[in-house]
């Protein structure tokens, strides 16, 4: 049960929604805060979205928008202005009255008119009460209703229940223990019931041709008075006036089109091309695709011509274009510091290049890059690290240590696969990479593995 809504409380919502009626483009919680903090002082915005939220709840506002989200009033929502409600009308007595409730949420405001009437989850109660005269408990109910409401739970029929009892509707019976509570139809809930079922839907005339009305002149005969099928004129009926429109239907409406198939049309294969080039390899009837088809052609001098044209086009369909070997070399990126990966890698490719040597390949391995080089008439391959980027979420330092234990292993395989080329490390010049190389100098020299350092000016240090 809700508890009651204090009288601040309800003021407050009240003000929230005069001063959104001011403004129908909405407000945000501060600018909220900012009107009100004349009449409520003290009041915030934190207190104002919670307002707000209990007035979407009761379906008076509606909540727009995003940074900053705005509070609009609904469309049909008038606020109470202050100014005194006439006294409100006895209601008729075959309608069921509904009773404020005194713990409800819902602001103290002024509704759009509501249509007169029960709810629909009232009215098919009602109508499920009728064929039980012993009356129904609440399983009993939601069981009958779960086709048309599959949502609706018990407690739900249980709340409608009750309000059809303060309606004096239905009653309630069987309050003792062992007996559950059974909910049974009075006589005012019978005509209730009977006056707001539904009314049975007339099957549509099915309006199939449209008709021709025709007025055909009258056939009244001044000297006789009468018509031309010899009938006396009724009484009431004007010489001179035009007979009542007869219908009339055209026999040939209702006939079917000569045109309308009588079935479905035969599919007809698509004849094979004359163009042997052009044929679909399952025409060839298990022909070799590649065989010269001289034994298809007629003998003639421009049989061989168009045969030689016909193979040189599908030649040139065939034909894969060849791979290109453009090495696309690392150049220095200005936005990135000069330890980074790219500008070390790119430091030893202009080396590289101005002492002679010819740059093969360029692959990109995770963080580092591998470098196969040609430099006086020796292979050379080059294992490129960089210092780590700041943002990493693992310290530079750590994972620097990680990134120099790669590449030593790397190095190590490519002595294994060229014992005869020449294996380098190449590193930014930082204290930490210089700690590094010297503590696995040992190991680095069993695999002949050079270690070369790239300073912040582009000089490449051999070790």
């Amino acid at each position: 049960m809700a508890l009651p809504v204090p009288e601040s409380a309800a003021g407050t919502r009240v003000d929230i929604l005069r001063t959104l009626a001011e403004h129908p483009e909405g407000l945000s919680d501060r600018e909220l805060a900012e009107a009100l903090g004349a009449s409520h002082p003290g009041i915030d915005y934190k207190a104002v979205n919670h307002q707000c939220r209990k007035l979407v709840t009761a379906g008076t506002v509606e909540r727009v928008g995003t940074k900053p989200v705005r509070t609009r009033l609904r469309p049909g929502v008038l606020p109470d202005d202050g100014t005194p409600e006439p006294a409100p009308s006895a209601p008729s007595p075959d309608r069921p009255i509904e009773e404020p409730d005194a713990t409800s949420d819902a602001p103290d405001v002024t509704l759009a008119p509501m249509i007169a009437g029960l709810p629909p989850v009232q009215v098919a109660v009602l109508a499920a009460l009728v064929d039980a005269p012993e009356g129904l408990t609440d399983n009993e109910i939601a069981a009958v209703l779960a086709p048309a409401h599959p949502d609706v739970d018990p407690k739900a029929f249980n709340y409608q229940c009750r309000k059809l009892v303060k309606a004096g509707l239905v009653e309630r019976t069987g309050r003792a223990k062992d007996v559950p509570i059974r909910t049974r139809i009075t006589e005012a809930g019978r005509e209730e019931a009977a006056r707001s079922a539904p009314a049975p839907v007339e099957p549509a005339l099915r309006f199939t041709d449209p008709t021709v009305f025709t007025a055909e002149p009258s056939g009244t005969s001044e000297s006789s008075g009468t018509s031309e099928n010899g009938d006396a004129p009724r009484n009431g009926d004007a010489p001179g006036i035009a007979a009542v429109p007869v219908l009339r239907e055209d026999p040939a409406d209702d006939a079917p089109p000569d045109d309308t198939p009588t079935r479905r049309p035969r599919h007809r294969p698509k004849a094979p091309s004359d163009d042997l080039a052009r044929r679909r390899r399952s025409e060839r009837a298990g022909d070799d695709p590649d065989e010269t088809p001289l034994r298809f052609l007629p003998f003639s001098a421009s049989a061989s011509l168009v045969l030689r044209e016909r193979l040189a086009e599908r030649a040139a369909l065939r034909a894969v274009p060849p791979r290109t070997r453009e090495v696309v070399l690392p150049r220095r990126d200005v936005l990135q510091g000069w330890s980074r990966t790219q500008n070390v890698a790119a430091a030893i490719t202009t080396w590289l290049t101005r002492r002679g040597g010819t740059v093969r390949r360029v692959t990109e391995q995770g963080p580092a890059l591998d470098l196969v080089a040609h430099l006086d008439g020796e292979d050379v391959h080059v294992e490129v690290t960089g210092w780590p980027p700041d943002g990493a979420r693992t310290h530079p330092s750590t994972l620097a240590a990680d990134w120099f234990r790669a590449a030593s292993e790397a190095a190590v395989q490519r002595r294994r696969a060229h014992p005869r080329s020449r294996v380098v490390i190449a590193l930014p010049d930082t204290r930490r990479y210089r700690g590094l190389a010297a503590d696995a100098a040992a190991p680095l020299g069993d695999a002949r593995a050079e270690v070369w350092f790239v300073d912040a000016a582009g000089r490449v240090q051999l070790s």
